[in-house]
């Protein structure tokens, strides 16, 4: 019996823990600014639409080639509920443009202004999130505009699903960096589950396990 309720709970652990994850998704895209070089103003976006703060540290930046970067901070790198993280090709801001970039992943990296791929990936390598751009078919091609995705509930794969930004920084490119695409209609209020709600949840599953152990005695 004790054998069954852990496996419950394991199994209730992993699935909350999963659930947490699926709501980590790439955001904004800022491929070819125009303040600074490519090399130096590149950045993207994530945002926690879950109810669950998420380390990803350690996790994997790729694309469908061959760049790809794990994340070393030396520390956790978390993205509270409901937060943003800005990670970038350059974190100096005398020299990105002014941006605030919460994590450099240097040049390995590079967001063409064609057609390329952001994947990220967790600590076991399962994909959490992708986006595809195609450099102006489906998805937008801005010049000193990032790319924001006007809704988090909607596919962020989807070139229909994303706007070029129109909310003017400092330096004179548009972006939304470290904040919610209000410029495009987003909204970034997220769902908090009632108390007690996954208690419950998890419950439920030991008793369907304890029922299932009596039908077996």
């Amino acid at each position: 019996m004790k054998t069954l309720k852990l496996a419950v709970l394991l199994s209730f652990g992993l699935l909350i823990g999963n659930s947490a994850k699926a709501g980590l998704i790439i955001n904004e895209i800022f491929q070819n600014p125009t303040a600074v070089h490519d090399t130096y103003g590149e950045w993207f976006e994530l945002f926690n639409s879950g109810t669950e703060t998420i380390d990803i540290n350690g996790w994997t930046i790729k694309d469908n080639g061959t760049n790809s970067h794990i994340i070393n901070n030396g520390a956790p790198l978390e993205i509270a509920a409901g937060g943003f993280l800005v990670l970038g090709r350059n974190m100096d801001p005398l020299l990105n443009g002014g941006i605030s970039i919460d994590y450099e992943y240097g040049t390995v990296i590079a967001n063409a202004n064609g057609e390329d791929e952001l994947i990220l990936l967790d600590l076991l390598l399962n994909e959490i999130d992708r986006v595809e751009w195609d450099g102006g078919p489906d998805f937008p091609d801005p010049t000193g505009q990032s790319m924001a995705l006007v809704s988090y509930s909607l596919d962020n794969n989807d070139g229909d699903n994303w706007k070029a930004s129109s909310n003017l920084l400092a330096n004179g490119d548009f972006a939304n960096t470290g904040a919610c695409n209000k410029d495009v209609g987003q909204n970034c209020t997220i769902a908090v589950p009632e108390p007690g709600t996954l208690a419950i949840f998890g419950l439920g599953l030991m008793g369907l396990a304890v029922r299932g152990n009596k039908a077996k005695a």
